[in-house]
């Protein structure tokens, strides 16, 4: 399932994104945040993800390009999104049989 794309908030300096930062709030209950920091030393962008359950992540991810930690990013997202689209789904159909009953 196609899930809309992020929309990133990027900080620019000497023609290199250094930070990118995405937010997504769900109805007030669920927030999702990503940052992506570029590391100069390595020359890796890590990815840090905060929310609750599956989406937070202890440890950090690094990848080679900026464009490799949003897409990762955006598999999380989408995973998460579906997950509560099956839990969505399952409490609209147990209460659809609940009133066939």
């Amino acid at each position: 399932m196609q899930f809309k794309d992020l929309e990133w908030k990027d900080v620019i300096s000497d023609d290199v994104i250094v930070c990118s930062h995405c937010e997504i709030n769900l109805c007030g209950v669920i927030k999702m945040e990503f940052r992506i920091n570029h590391e100069p030393e390595e020359n890796k962008h890590i990815l840090y993800c905060f929310g609750k359950g599956s989406i937070r992540r202890l440890q950090p991810e690094k990848y080679g390009s900026i464009e490799s930690a949003k897409n990762a990013a955006y598999r999380i997202y989408s995973n998460e999104m579906e997950r509560i689209k099956k839990a969505v789904d399952y409490l609209v159909y147990t209460e659809n049989s609940n009133n066939n009953d």
